[in-house]
């Protein structure tokens, strides 16, 4: 039986909360979101304690986790003495946290992420809660905004010569500085993008069928890992995607005004229809939607949202379209 006053450190120590986060533990998974279930108000802890695993090195972590624990511990005593905190101070003292461990620069914004003296084929791993958007800044200068529910892993010898970033899920749009000699890379599941400088999203959710490649300025090349497809260059305003189903590649053009608002941080509708508006808070908040019932798709909605929580979001979106909605860990439920 677990109690019911867990903090993050709490949860990190525990090995059957780890195999929960990794995925590899039915017993562990089915454990912890029954516990999850029962106690709604651990939801914020649990995402932080998510937060705090994945972005301590990955290669450090399996290595030495007890070490790290143990500095997490101390550190977290030292910067709060009191056990329980609110969940606004959560980013505050993960950045303390990771700060000390090394390698970490993704919980305040535009703080460069220090360079650990690591092993050859180690890993910085970055990563974005759902409903949660990060700025990276890479050590060329180039910077990274992660949306929400994403992570990206960067060589530990990331460098002016040595530019590879890997999205291992999410979307990240990424703002290149011009490097002739070195181009910037950016792979995700079966697609390589290659730039000198310029400005493009990249989304690659596990919970979508395509992947994206989308130009907002500059030129790209876009490849097919295995090399069996003729590579694509797109110019601003195209996109290219990606079907993992067909494995296949095409071309099309996009609206390069909502992903110029989808920079500054602004969600906008105009007079959009039930599922534009769904389609949308799933790619900007990160997390999958299902829908029961019977939408009015002739219903039509409009709103402007500035980095506003999800649960706001469709309290207003409900309230007009007429239906009701659970939030829950790994998806979101509309009853029509």
């Amino acid at each position: 039986m677990l109690p019911k006053d867990l903090n993050e450190l709490d949860l990190l120590l525990d090995d059957t909360f780890l195999q929960y986060i990794r995925r590899n533990s039915d017993t562990a998974i089915a454990k912890w979101e029954s516990y999850i279930r029962q106690h709604p108000e651990i939801k914020d802890k649990v995402a932080a304690a998510v937060a705090l695993y994945y972005n301590i090195n990955a290669a450090e972590a399996e290595k030495d986790r007890a070490a790290q624990l143990n500095r997490l511990q101390q550190a977290v005593k030292a910067t709060r003495p009191v056990r329980r905190i609110n969940y606004r101070q959560i980013a505050w003292r993960a950045a303390a946290v990771l700060l000390l461990l090394g390698g970490i620069a993704l919980f305040w914004p535009r703080l460069k992420p220090r360079t650990p003296a690591a092993a050859p084929n180690t890993f910085l791993v970055y990563s974005s809660e759902w409903g949660q958007r990060k700025l990276l800044t890479l050590p060329d200068g180039s910077s990274v905004i992660l949306n929400a529910n994403t992570t990206v892993r960067i060589p530990s010898d990331y460098s002016n010569k040595h530019r590879h970033v890997e999205l291992v899920k999410g979307a990240a749009l990424f703002d290149v500085q011009t490097n002739p000699e070195d181009p910037f890379m950016v792979t995700s599941k079966q697609i390589q993008t290659t730039v000198l400088g310029t400005s493009f999203l990249v989304k690659s959710y596990p919970y979508e069928p395509q992947s994206t490649v989308s130009l907002l300025s500059g030129k790209v090349k876009v490849s097919e890992k295995s090399g069996t497809a003729a590579p694509l260059t797109l110019a601003p305003g195209e996109q290219a995607k990606w079907n993992e189903t067909k494995q296949e590649m095409s071309k099309a053009s996009f609206d390069t005004i909502a992903l110029r608002t989808w920079k500054t941080g602004k969600l906008v509708f105009d007079n959009a229809s039930v599922s534009e508006v769904i389609r949308q808070l799933e790619n900007w908040y990160g997390i999958p939607f299902r829908v029961n019932g019977n939408p009015l798709y002739s219903k039509r909605f409009s709103g402007a949202f500035d980095n506003d929580k999800l649960e706001k979001v469709l309290n207003i979106f409900c309230f007009t379209a007429g239906c009701s909605f659970q939030i829950q860990p790994d998806k979101v439920l509309i009853q029509f």
